[in-house]
């Protein structure tokens, strides 16, 4: 894919809820230790005061990281950091996002390439991406542990460039899943995943990566991460060879 040039004018971008920006500031503080399990937070006065918000914005906030499962909030004992990774409950048949793509962490992952790309008209059809914006685009490949030559699958996943600058460096030597490590670095969470599946033959300009075919019978997931305030954070388009990969659901009536 190269870098295409849209018309000028078209790249405006929504700012941020408040509340949903300091709630981010908040998880990227518990991910990254400064405030540890067990910790209190300061109160909602302070924390109006200490970020420059109404006692209503800081309310809507941690309410928000309480829903992640992150802070406990009783009266009189204030709000109390309760652990540090986040819950990544999907229900109701699929509980984590590792469970979502089946292989998670397990599946050794190599970055081939990253680059820059500007939306265009086709591409944002494609995938759903804001025309006029900036992403990063890394083509990647998951491989199993113990047969590191046969690829599981490959991904082209889209990540909004200033998170995808952030976590490139981290993506090339680790196996944690892009939308964990865009946490880690900018407590943006994928607190809601839509997905779909589709039938299709393995794309030429790929098929030599997988070892198979052009054309070769294959599953496409297109997976879009959404964030706590409703915002597109990641794009994934894996492409899983039909002879090596089966997908599995579990479905649970609601009572």
């Amino acid at each position: 894919m190269q870098n295409t040039v849209i018309e000028p004018g078209r790249s405006e971008k929504k700012s941020e809820p408040r509340y949903a920006e300091l709630a981010r500031q908040l998880v990227h503080d518990i991910s990254a230790g400064i405030l540890p399990a067990g910790a209190s937070l300061p109160g909602e006065f302070q924390l109006a005061e200490q970020h420059g918000v109404s006692r209503g914005t800081v309310r809507a906030a941690l309410r928000m990281v309480q829903d992640l499962g992150l802070v406990s909030r009783k009266k009189r004992a204030g709000t109390r950091v309760e652990r540090s990774p986040v819950r990544r409950e999907y229900s109701p048949a699929i509980s984590t996002i590792a469970e979502l793509a089946q292989y998670g962490e397990i599946a050794k992952r190599t970055v081939h390439w990253s680059r820059e790309v500007l939306v265009d008209r086709a591409l944002s059809r494609r995938l759903g991406l804001p025309v006029g914006t900036r992403w990063l685009h890394l083509g990647t490949s998951r491989a199993h542990p113990d047969v590191p030559r046969r690829m599981i699958c490959w991904s082209d996943i889209y990540v909004e460039l200033e998170a995808g600058n952030k976590i490139c460096p981290l993506a090339r030597h680790s196996d944690e899943l892009v939308c964990d490590l865009v946490r880690r670095t900018t407590g943006r969470v994928a607190v809601k995943v839509e997905q779909r599946i589709r039938a299709m033959g393995v794309p030429a300009k790929i098929a030599r990566r997988l070892g198979t075919e052009p054309g070769t019978h294959a599953l496409e997931f297109t997976r879009h991460y959404l964030d706590q305030s409703g915002a597109l954070m990641v794009v994934a388009v894996a492409v899983h060879p039909a002879d090596r990969f089966a997908y599995f659901t579990t479905l649970q009536r609601l009572k």
